[in-house]
């Protein structure tokens, strides 16, 4: 897509913080989404090699984890330290699901004849379900973790959808639970909802959150804080527990094409943050595709906990 002439995007004041680059992909390179595991290793989804890989805080070092025989979007580790991965060319079907073992075996899991846009993943709080946004359908759908090729419709909302008017942007395109709720960002309506998940574990009404937000992916950090990675705004934005917007990051930081973030877990790095991008692959900044990056933030706070909520 080519970069908006303007955004309803509200940023906020500007405050960086320390950060660091700990790996790049030659340009041009889509890193699309990141995930850590138990280890406190880091795997990102280079969309554009069909593949995983991996990096090691201890070493600094970057490992294909695993290759795929199509584009991978979003991850999401189980309780048993599986990785689970959306996938597909984006806006051809079919979608994939895949699973991957600690050793980096790939097995197809689910396949989703319709799907047109697979994107970000968290596992439901009660860890037999994947919750995947379909992008273009306004769709979240349900992913049975313990049977191959079983899935449903667990949300479908016209304001998870893009508007008609904007045929490039994606709907609902992060997911993240926290406390029993769903909150989802919808990029083409530059808002972030909510959706309470009822005791049944199926979906409740859709609550809009925050507006005037172009959120990609995000992450909770355990104040109550929200960091939103931004993609063609181009900037990581901290949203407190009062609603204050400040801007952290931005261009001169790495933030060139901000897709995805999470908070680390290895030794010392409990406290950062780690962002990947893709350089400018999908709107380039000032013209320019730069190579894609995984960049390290200090931020003073850890993340909250993803896995076994409710």
């Amino acid at each position: 897509m080519t970069e908006p002439v303007s955004y309803t995007h509200d940023g906020g004041g500007i405050s960086s913080v320390p950060f660091r680059v700990v790996a790049s992909w030659p340009a041009p390179a889509f890193v699309e989404n990141v995930a850590v595991g138990p280890d406190g290793s880091v795997f990102v989804t280079v969309y554009s090699g069909n593949r995983i890989d991996r990096y090691d805080p201890g070493t600094n070092e970057v490992n294909v984890f695993a290759t795929l025989p199509a584009p991978p979007m979003g991850l999401a580790f189980d309780e048993a330290g599986s990785l689970w991965v959306t996938g597909g060319t984006m806006r051809s079907a079919p979608g994939y699901i895949w699973k991957i073992d600690v050793g980096g075996a790939v097995q197809r899991w689910t396949d989703l004849p319709e799907a047109t846009f697979m994107n970000g993943c968290a596992v439901h709080p009660n860890g037999r379900e994947l919750l995947v946004c379909e992008s273009v359908s306004g769709s979240v759908l349900s992913i049975d973790l313990r049977e191959p090729g079983k899935w449903s419709t667990w949300l479908r909302d016209e304001s998870i959808a893009p508007p008609p008017s904007e045929t490039l942007i994606p709907g609902a395109n992060g997911i993240k639970v926290r406390g029993g709720v769903a909150f989802i960002t919808v990029s083409a309506r530059y808002a972030i909802v909510r959706v309470p998940i009822r005791a049944d574990g199926s979906a409740g009404s859709v609550e809009a959150v925050w507006g005037d937000v172009l959120g990609d992916d995000f992450a909770f950090g355990e104040s109550g804080s929200l960091y939103v990675t931004t993609h063609p705004a181009q900037s990581l934005v901290r949203i407190d527990a009062s609603g204050k917007r400040t801007t952290i990051a931005g261009p001169d930081q790495g933030m060139a094409g901000s897709t995805a973030c999470a908070f680390g877990k290895a030794p010392g790095d409990k406290k950062a943050l780690y962002v990947s991008t893709d350089g400018g692959f999908v709107v380039p900044h000032r013209g320019v595709v730069q190579d894609a990056k995984l960049v390290r933030l200090e931020l003073g706070e850890g993340g909250y906990p993803l896995l076994g909520q409710r």
